[in-house]
């Protein structure tokens, strides 16, 4: 009986396998067109990263907007959505770039609010570095 069994089951994986396998490549396309296609509205508050040394952004985060497939919507995926700037390191405004961790077919960004910030320079102060020299040290510019 196993035999004949073995042979039964040959049959069915066996027989006409091309159809098969094109069928399963069907199914997976159409779910991955249904996993794309149903989205929902999201709205995140995200921080801007990567600010470089010296300066200041105002304000420290944005809001971003738009629509993420049904399967990702979750707060573990938010969380992971990161602001950057885009700046030339002279005018007093940057514009604000964002990236997330899915591809751009499961996630559509309609707004980013505010596309630029503005950017402050610290004063040395601000910074952490000194511009005075510490009590009880002298400096001498006088050569022996």
């Amino acid at each position: 009986m196993p035999a004949r069994t073995g042979e039964i089951l040959k049959k069915i994986f066996l027989r006409d396998w091309v159809v098969k396998f094109l069928a399963l490549i069907f199914a997976l396309f159409l779910w991955f067109y249904v996993v794309v296609k149903t989205k929902v509205p999201f709205q995140t508050e995200v921080p801007i990263v990567n600010v470089p040394k010296g300066v200041e952004v105002f304000p420290k985060t944005v809001f971003v907007g738009g629509k993420i497939s049904d399967k990702f919507y979750s707060e573990s995926y938010l969380k992971c959505f990161k602001a950057y700037i885009e700046w030339d390191g002279h005018s007093k405004y940057a514009t604000v770039r964002v990236e997330y961790p899915l591809p751009s077919v499961f996630v559509e960004i309609d707004s980013i609010y505010p596309q630029t910030v503005e950017i402050k320079r610290k004063t040395p102060q601000e910074s952490g570095f000194s511009t005075t020299s510490p009590r009880g040290s002298t400096s001498s510019n006088t050569k022996p």
